[in-house]
């Protein structure tokens, strides 16, 4: 299983070279949507673990 490190890492590269302008929006989306899945199921687990609401990744507001 890939580390959720590597995957940040990745989707961080991803974002930075959809601000320059050097990947579109869909392949930024493709780079990005392992740590998202990565990202609400670890958010689940712990909104069940604490009795809270799961936080949802949105993909608008992490390229912004």
């Amino acid at each position: 299983m890939t580390n959720t490190d590597d995957l940040r890492m990745e989707a961080e590269q991803a974002r930075a070279e959809y601000r320059k302008g050097m990947i579109s929006r869909e392949e930024a989306k493709r780079r990005i949507d392992p740590f998202r899945v990565a990202f609400e199921a670890k958010s689940k687990e712990l909104a069940k673990k604490y009795g809270l609401r799961a936080q949802k990744f949105s993909l608008t507001a992490y390229l912004r």
